[in-house]
Formats: C-alpha cells, sequence, structure tokens
C-alpha cells in the first residue's frame, strides 16, 4: 500500500480486527440495496474474470458495458470501477434492492462491512504479504449493524466465500509491487505499456480465442494465474531492456517473441 492509500483506508476504517473478533451483523430488507448506491466499488481483474464470466461476456465486453476505466499517471495501472454504482444504484440490483450477481459478486461486495487491506514487501526476491482487516464505518442507511447474528471475523469471512477472491487479488497486488520494487516500474511504465497489458489482465476470452486453449484444458482459475506469470514475465523482459530490474545487462537465452512467450506460458504453464 502506498501513502495515499494508507490515508484512504483511514478514512472508512473504524477499527483494527482479528480473526476471533465479535460483531454483530445482519442484513435487514429495510435497507437491502442502499450499500450499493453511490458507492465506489473497485474490481480486481479476478473480479471482472468471475463476474464477466457468470454472465457469458467478454471481458472486454463487461468493462465496456459496466465499468469506469482508468490508469493511474505514473505506474499506470488500470483502475477499474463499477460505473453504475458510483453514480447512483448498481445496475446489478433488482427491484427489491437484492443483487442478481450475489453468488459471485466482488471481493469488496463480499467481505462487507469487514474490508481488507494489503501490503507487499520484499526481503532479497521473496515477497511478504501483510494484510490488514478492518471493520468499514458504518454509513447511516445500514441497519445491518443492529442485527442480533453475532460473528467472529473468522467466520464472517468463511461464509462470505472470500478466501479465493483474496487468493486471486493477492497475486495480482504481488504482481504490481514486484513491478514497482523490483522493477522500477515508474521509470519506465507509460500508456502505451498499459494498453498493452490490459487484454491481458481483463480480456481472458480474447486470450483463449487467439490461441485455441478451452476451459476443458486449462480451467479459468488457472488460465488466471498463468496470465499473472505470463504478465511477470513480458514485464521483466521490458524492464531489462531499459536497463532494470534482475534481468537487466543479462542476455535473452531463448530468442523467443513477447507473443511466444505468453503463449508458452499460457499453454503449458512454464516460464
Amino acid at each position: 500500500m502506498s501513502e495515499q492509500d494508507l490515508t484512504r483506508i483511514s478514512q472508512v476504517v473504524s477499527q483494527d480486527l482479528q480473526m476471533g473478533d465479535k460483531f454483530t451483523f445482519e442484513c435487514t430488507d429495510r435497507c437491502m440495496g442502499m450499500c450499493c448506491q453511490r458507492i465506489t466499488i473497485h474490481l480486481d481483474p479476478w473480479d471482472v474474470k468471475t463476474m464477466a464470466r457468470y454472465l457469458e461476456m467478454p471481458g472486454k465486453d463487461f468493462l465496456d458495458e459496466f465499468c469506469g476505466f482508468e490508469t493511474v499517471p505514473g505506474s499506470w495501472w488500470p483502475v477499474v470501477w463499477l460505473k453504475h454504482a458510483r453514480n447512483g444504484p448498481c445496475v446489478f440490483l433488482n427491484q427489491d434492492g437484492k443483487c442478481v450477481l450475489y453468488p459471485h459478486r466482488s471481493r469488496n461486495c463480499r467481505s462487507f462491512p469487514v474490508g481488507r487491506a494489503v501490503r507487499v514487501s520484499y526481503q532479497g526476491d521473496t515477497p511478504e504479504i501483510e494484510e490488514r482487516y478492518f471493520m468499514i464505518k458504518r454509513m447511516h442507511y445500514c441497519l445491518g449493524h443492529e442485527g442480533a447474528r453475532e460473528w467472529t471475523v473468522g467466520e464472517w469471512l468463511d461464509k462470505s466465500e472470500v478466501h479465493t477472491h483474496n487468493e486471486m487479488c493477492d497475486l495480482y497486488i504481488e504482481l504490481v509491487s514486484y513491478v514497482d520494487q523490483k522493477l522500477n516500474g515508474r521509470a519506465w511504465m507509460s500508456p502505451a505499456t498499459a494498453k498493452m497489458i490490459t487484454p491481458i489482465l481483463y480480456g481472458p476470452d480474447m486470450l483463449r480465442a487467439k490461441l485455441s486453449i478451452t476451459e476443458k484444458q486449462v480451467s479459468h482459475e488457472e488460465f488466471y494465474r498463468r496470465r499473472i506469470k505470463a504478465l511477470r514475465e513480458i514485464l521483466t523482459d521490458m524492464a531489462a531492456h531499459l536497463g532494470f530490474g534482475p534481468r537487466a545487462g543479462k542476455p535473452d537465452e531463448d530468442g523467443l517473441t513477447v507473443m511466444e512467450k505468453i503463449k508458452r506460458i499460457l499453454t503449458t504453464g512454464v516460464k
């Protein structure tokens, strides 16, 4: 997390939490859907993948129809959010205020009112992931905290089935941190780089079609892992050509093009 991220988180945190800490929360029909209006719901690549897959839409079409999208100046990583929810009710709310995507909802929607922040640091080449759980400050319209149902934080996260989402999000956060900390990405990343990596992050359907890889051959979860691995490899090579990262000054021994490397990783899982 950057200092800016920490500042933003501090604005919505009411208290830090441990797995055994208890709280009461129970959604009620009286405020159903109020938490999904005029709110910024950020999505990571795994969120987009699971939601688009459920809707049987290509990732690019999902982004175009349902998401706001921008790249962060300096780091040039894409930031994605549900655009309808930011300006009004989320487009996926039905007339009863309930989510039509509920079993496939995003990571942040799953864990609410518990939030999670992650910091990645490096000791040599080994990444260390530090996670922090916190209770999001209560909104005036939310009546969930008045419910009688008691949970531990661990029970809430289990019930929310958020663990796979967190794991996949961490793979992405680790990639972003690797490029920033180990490849000095801010010195060479650019809008052109962002344009190149966006289809790999958010367009798995296009990659599957181009390489003729079906879900029967490679599951959507494994394909996601391979896409992250492919991006790490390609960005490491790009940094090396510009004099940054662990491969700077070293010859490229395999002689493959960028697309050939991507194809090898996505089809075999081997770098």
